[in-house]
């Protein structure tokens, strides 16, 4: 089964969809980006691009139009407007899509699959906070059901006041309300399902957050096999009952108990998996290329043992201090990734560097 595919499109011009595009150079595909900004990473190896609102229809569908079909780089894409680009072709579905964006249904997709998850109820205008009383012993974690990644939108809360005083911050939007996991470890599965329903998985990711944002990543994670087990057998389910192509992200905690939660899915390319780039044999955006446009694939495969160190903000001016500490001195070898933005932001992913063995 082949697409004939020679032109791909890519919704986001961040440094997702700069790695996708070159992906797609490399493998002899043109490559045609939408931003809604210029002077954007991904300008770096688009063929042409595209700029517009991400809900201006009608640009869109120009953009469409030039392509043989669409992929994207973050989640937070209107489903409403790609629903009216009325293309077959867009990858990973915008079903699964539209599951990701709202976290009561990313809940209640667990649930009816029978995956194990943290969430304890829903919030919102409609339901009384005393009904869910019952149900909640504190600290839980309050989170938007919309619009949230990176840590926003979400907050601890150690009691019924502050969960109140929580919810009127958060504006009263609809908000999912969890249970605080004894966090032992946070792990990440990149798996990939192709057009012709093959299935692909990278052992598993272990990943640490400072600030809600994404610190170090260790690949492979070396958990317990038995667990790494179960964690591909949940990741395999979830990505089968998605009925998905492309690459899938499914984060997950583990407690002190071994106690498996999933956390959430991301229908896209991970920071996660960046290290990918240069520790194993095929990285996570060519994997995630070759699966929506039917080329062939090789089973992934872990080639070196790696540690991929996010660089937010100002630290994208201190690589060389940043590669000379301590705990980085057991590799041998170094690869820095700048994204070539513009303006330094506290919180903003600037670029990272890659340690491999």
């Amino acid at each position: 089964m082949s697409l004939k595919v020679s032109t791909v499109g890519i919704i986001g011009g961040g440094q997702l969809g700069m790695f996708l595009a070159h992906s797609c150079s490399k493998l002899g595909l043109r490559v045609f980006v939408y931003s809604d900004s210029k002077k954007v990473p991904a300008e770096k190896y688009a063929d042409k691009m595209f700029y517009g609102s991400f809900e201006d229809i009608e640009s869109l569908k120009i953009f469409s139009s030039e392509v043989d079909l669409i992929t994207y780089e973050f989640e937070n894409v209107s489903t409403e407007a790609l629903k009216k680009l009325k293309r077959k072709k867009i990858y990973p579905p915008i079903s699964a899509l539209t599951i990701s964006q709202d976290r009561k249904k990313e809940k209640q997709f667990f649930s009816k699959n029978k995956i194990n998850h943290a969430g304890i109820g829903l919030l919102n205008k409609k339901q009384n906070l005393k009904k869910l009383e019952s149900l909640i012993q504190y600290p839980v974690i309050i989170k938007t059901t919309r619009f949230g990644y990176d840590g926003k939108g979400q907050a601890l809360v150690q009691n019924t006041k502050n969960l109140k005083r929580q919810w009127k911050e958060n504006k009263y939007q609809d908000c999912i309300i969890e249970r605080k996991i004894n966090l032992k470890e946070e792990v990440s599965v990149i798996c990939a399902r192709d057009i012709k329903q093959n299935f692909y998985f990278y052992p598993t990711f272990a990943n640490v957050h400072k600030d809600h944002i994404l610190f170090e990543t260790t690949s492979p994670s070396n958990i317990d096999a038995k667990i790494e087990g179960e964690l591909l057998k949940i990741s395999r389910r979830i990505i089968t009952k998605l009925n998905y192509i492309g690459l899938l992200t499914i984060e997950f905690f583990l407690d002190k108990e071994n106690n498996i939660f999933v956390n959430e899915i991301a229908p896209r390319v991970h920071n996660s998996g960046h290290i990918t780039l240069d520790n194993a044999n095929i990285s996570q955006f060519e994997l995630h290329i070759r699966a929506i446009t039917g080329k062939k694939i090789l089973k992934p495969k872990i080639l070196k043992k790696g540690l991929m160190r996010n660089l937010i903000g100002n630290e994208i001016k201190k690589v060389s201090r940043i590669k000379y500490m301590r705990r980085y001195k057991g590799f041998k070898k170094s690869i820095k990734y700048d994204y070539g933005k513009k303006i330094v932001k506290g919180g903003r992913k600037m670029g990272h560097i890659n340690f491999i063995s």
